[in-house]
């Protein structure tokens, strides 16, 4: 990459939305450096700085953004899975307070932020709405959502108040290559590979929008450009998917042959939320974009990597 390309920031780099988020980006003709608690991972030409973000002061990140002097930050960190709420709590929300303290500090110039909320924020919102859009009041009913409702307020607040340049992705579920074990089709997709000839499947409710890895990437590029200043935007596949469906597509495209069984029921998902219709439409008229891949495009391209480490994207 050429010395004088913008740099971009990746908070998270090298987990799974942060490794396709350096790639798209450093396709886009960024410098890309992922910052992660640990070495890991990242796409070939990007650069990783290892820094524990939980732990970290703003003066900290301060000193840390004005040696990279980045044009673009963007916020891929978060925790759901296999942590506890308070820990939650630390890498959702306060993780954000103090990146959204430094960036209102760097001299000069300011960095543009790109933080990726979840429409769990929305909860179950009892406005008798058909679809749920940026305008709907929050009602999160999970530490999940309530810890990242937090973070998005924080960089609302600060984009209001002028300190800070950036907007807010609110990402429903993702689905792509290389998904967590930790994750619903990521876990699915890993137990198909075993080949036991019988797949064991959590107990399975309703509908939920999924959307594809890919589209992601193209929507941070795509708020990496913009000035728009929403400070809010719905990021899904825009319709909901049942999710039984999903399971009985996802062992079609594996073509393995299993036989399914239910799990009995565990306790409430960390992310669970409601069920209705994620509307896209200020994403399409802020950022020209639309969700391009279908469901079958996600789980065909999950099941692709479920058996590859990633490297070098």
């Amino acid at each position: 990459m050429a010395p004088g390309a913008p740099v971009a920031l990746v908070l998270g780099g090298t987990g799974y939305l942060g490794r396709a988020i350096c790639a798209g980006l450093r396709d886009e003709g960024h410098r890309v450096v992922a910052l992660a608690r640990r070495g890991g991972p990242v796409p070939a030409g990007c650069a990783v700085v290892t820094a524990d973000l939980s732990a970290a002061t703003a003066p900290e990140l301060l000193r840390l953004l004005t040696r990279s002097r980045p044009s673009l930050v963007v916020n891929a960190t978060g925790a759901l899975w296999e942590v506890t709420d308070s820990a939650m709590e630390r890498a959702n929300t306060e993780v954000v307070r103090r990146l959204v303290g430094a960036l209102g500090a760097v001299p000069g110039p300011r960095p543009r932020l790109v933080h990726l909320g979840t429409v769990y924020e929305y909860g179950a919102p009892a406005d008798g709405r058909e679809a749920i859009d940026e305008d709907t009041p929050e009602r999160p009913t999970t530490p999940y959502g309530r810890t990242k409702l937090a973070g998005t307020r924080l960089v609302t607040a600060a984009v209001a108040a002028g300190r800070v340049d950036g907007c807010v992705l609110r990402l429903s579920t993702v689905i792509g290559r290389h998904a967590p074990r930790s994750s619903l089709f990521g876990m699915l997709a890993a137990r198909l590979r075993e080949g036991s000839g019988v797949l064991r499947v959590p107990q399975l409710d309703g509908h939920r929008d999924l959307v594809d890895l890919r589209d992601v990437v193209d929507a941070v590029v795509a708020a990496a450009r913009t000035r728009d200043r929403t400070p809010v935007l719905n990021i899904a596949g825009g319709r909901p998917v049942p999710l039984d469906g999903a399971v009985d597509a996802l062992i079609r495209i594996s073509g393995m042959p299993v036989v399914r069984e239910s799990e009995p029921r565990a306790t409430p998902r960390r992310d669970a939320g409601d069920s209705r219709p994620i509307g896209v439409g200020s994403a399409l008229r802020v950022l020209d974009w639309v969700p391009r891949r279908s469901t079958h495009d996600s789980l065909t391209a999950l099941w692709e990597s479920s058996n590859e480490v990633p490297s070098q994207l």
